[in-house]
């Protein structure tokens, strides 16, 4: 399940290939507008009315599980946000292996703090998943690099330049510091073997999906305001809203999915696995040409970037 997440948390990128003009901030709000239509209407279909009454009582035991959860949902939107925007500028071959080494490294560490660690954990183990997985990072950084170099900056086939690269490594870093916050509300929020005084699984969704959809309306309403785009978002066809629709379903489809493995699993297990889907990211990325002309030396360092996370988190599966 947690591997099937990955597949659509990976896929639903490609959207923003076909954006064109239309602002990213627009395609955000479509997409979280639908994921919290989705997810409440999958909650009442699958739990009816103990969707609302897990709430309640876990409110009136600890209302810190609702209100963290709500928080984070909002917290973990602008960061995927960021790192949608970051995609935009350098690419999802390039972006995807740094983002997914960095989420895995800060998400890992605050689900074994927060959640806590289930049995068979080990960590020599897990400090030898974090050495691949900041291999991961370097063979990506390389790769960009080899790529800028060879390539003039003014050919139209080059989608980048190194000064590009630093500043998407900086914006990663920020939304790398952000997006762990679904994995903290997860490890606390959400009822698994590691914490059984948590949320059901429907429940915690529907709550970080509100949340999520609120991070959405403040940040991206904000600088839609602020740019006087809101025009172009409520006037916009079926066919842009289209493009948010379907990635909101594979996102929080994913997400519900993932989450019912994370309840099993324990999240310092099930969110290294998710993250695998840095490499159908990556995948997609090279299927849409994005290192078209690139020399050989460039291609090597890319694959070695998948390698290295691919492996960092199946040593991390060893511990199930």
């Amino acid at each position: 399940m947690s591997l099937t997440a990955a597949f659509m948390w990976g896929s639903w990128f490609i959207a923003i290939k076909y954006l064109d003009d239309y602002p990213l901030e627009g395609f955000y709000i479509t997409l979280f507008a639908a994921s919290v239509i989705f997810v409440w209407a999958v909650g009442f279909a699958l739990d009816g009315s103990s969707l609302l009454g897990n709430m309640h009582d876990i409110w009136a035991v600890d209302p810190s599980r609702i209100t963290v959860t709500l928080l984070c949902g909002a917290l973990y939107v602008i960061g995927l946000q960021i790192s949608v925007s970051v995609s935009k500028l350098i690419g999802l071959s390039l972006s995807q292996p740094i983002q997914t080494s960095m989420n895995i490294l800060i998400g890992t560490l605050l689900s074994a703090i927060v959640g806590g660690l289930p049995p068979g954990f080990s960590a020599l183990k897990m400090g030898l998943a974090c050495l691949f997985l900041v291999g991961a990072v370097a063979a990506s950084m390389l790769a960009g690099k080899l790529r800028a170099q060879a390539l003039d900056a003014d050919d139209n086939q080059l989608q980048f330049n190194m000064q590009d690269l630093w500043k998407g490594l900086g914006l990663l870093l920020i939304a790398s510091l952000l997006m762990p916050a679904y994995t903290l509300g997860a490890s606390y929020g959400l009822k698994s073997i590691t914490q059984p005084n948590g949320l059901a699984v429907m429940p915690f969704m529907a709550l970080l999906a509100t949340g999520a959809f609120i991070g959405s309306l403040l940040s991206s309403g904000l600088l839609l305001t602020l740019r006087k785009q809101w025009p172009l978002v409520l006037h916009a066809g079926f066919k842009r809203h289209k493009l948010g629709i379907l990635a909101g379903l594979s996102h929080y489809g994913g997400n519900i999915i993932h989450t019912f493995a994370t309840a099993s699993l324990s999240t310092v297990i099930a969110w290294p696995l998710g993250m695998t889907a840095g490499l159908w990211t990556q995948l997609w990325g090279l299927v849409y040409s994005e290192f078209k002309g690139a020399p050989r030396r460039s291609y090597a360092a890319l694959a070695a970037a998948v390698v290295c996370y691919f492996i960092g988190a199946y040593i991390i599966t060893l511990m199930t």
